[in-house]
Formats: C-alpha cells, sequence, structure tokens
C-alpha cells in the first residue's frame, strides 16, 4: 500500500469514497440528506481543496487503486497556544476496511501534521460510530468535548 499527496487526477476516486462517508454517517443523523450530490459548487469546492497546499490531503492507494482517503488542514487561532490539525475526513473503501488502511492514513496524517508545527490534532465523530470511535481510541484520541444539537 502507498500513501501519497492527492492530485486532481483523483477528482473521481475522491468523490466515490466521500460518497460512501456519507452514506456510512447519514445513519447517524436525521438532518443528513439522503443522497450525496455534488453540484457545481461542491466540484469547485473539492477542486480547489485537492489543488491546495494548505490542505493535508492524502489517499492510500493499492495496485493503483485509489482505497482510502485522509484530509483535514491546521488551525492557527487566537484561542490556542499551539497549533492545531484538524481532521475533516477519513475514509477507507468499504471493500478494504479493516486491514489497518485508517491507520495508517491517520499515522502519515499524524507525521505532517507534526512537520508543519501542529502540537494537537482535533477532530469530530459520531460517539454512536463505534468502528470510527475504536479506531480513534486506538490512536491515542480522547473523548474532549460535546457538542450538543437541539430540534426546533
Amino acid at each position: 500500500m502507498d500513501i501519497r499527496k492527492v492530485n486532481i487526477n483523483d477528482y473521481k476516486d475522491v468523490i466515490n469514497l466521500y460518497k460512501q462517508l456519507f452514506d456510512a454517517e447519514k445513519v447517524f443523523d436525521d438532518n443528513i440528506v439522503r443522497t450525496y450530490k455534488v453540484d457545481e459548487k461542491e466540484e469547485k469546492k473539492i477542486k480547489k481543496r485537492i489543488k491546495s497546499r494548505k490542505e493535508i490531503f492524502l489517499i492510500a492507494e493499492i495496485d493503483n487503486k485509489i482505497v482510502g482517503l485522509i484530509d483535514g488542514y491546521i488551525i492557527e487561532s487566537i484561542y490556542y497556544k499551539e497549533k492545531i490539525s484538524y481532521l475533516d475526513h477519513l475514509c477507507v473503501d468499504e471493500k478494504f476496511r479493516n486491514n489497518e488502511i485508517g491507520s495508517k492514513l491517520i499515522e502519515k496524517f499524524s507525521e505532517i501534521s507534526k512537520k508543519k508545527g501542529a502540537s494537537y490534532i482535533k477532530l469530530n465523530a459520531f460517539e454512536k460510530n463505534i468502528p470510527a470511535v475504536s479506531l480513534y481510541n486506538k490512536h491515542g484520541f480522547e473523548s474532549y468535548s460535546i457538542y450538543y444539537m437541539k430540534k426546533i
């Protein structure tokens, strides 16, 4: 397995993985729309993120097939004493899950984040998403904050 920076030629595979991530997470929140559609605005946004040097955007490949992705960015804020890397998305193709691909992506993301000066990695996860929470716990992530939401 190889892990490398994403490039614009990976766009269709990235969209496929985002769709899988979306499908996996919509069961945890009734407010998530039922289908993931990439309109022109969303396509531009994703392509901009792929091209951005500020993003940490990696893919995992096996035999030239993209089987996973991780992306995020460094938060520079007046609220934090030290830089924080925000892990935005992590997805492994459903056919390749439970093969340590997610772990390898987290390790590489952590390495790059540290090289870019981050002291912490922050992420959000649905607490009912046991496979994701277990993976994050395995890599030393700890529960740190609780988000509340109320339907009005």
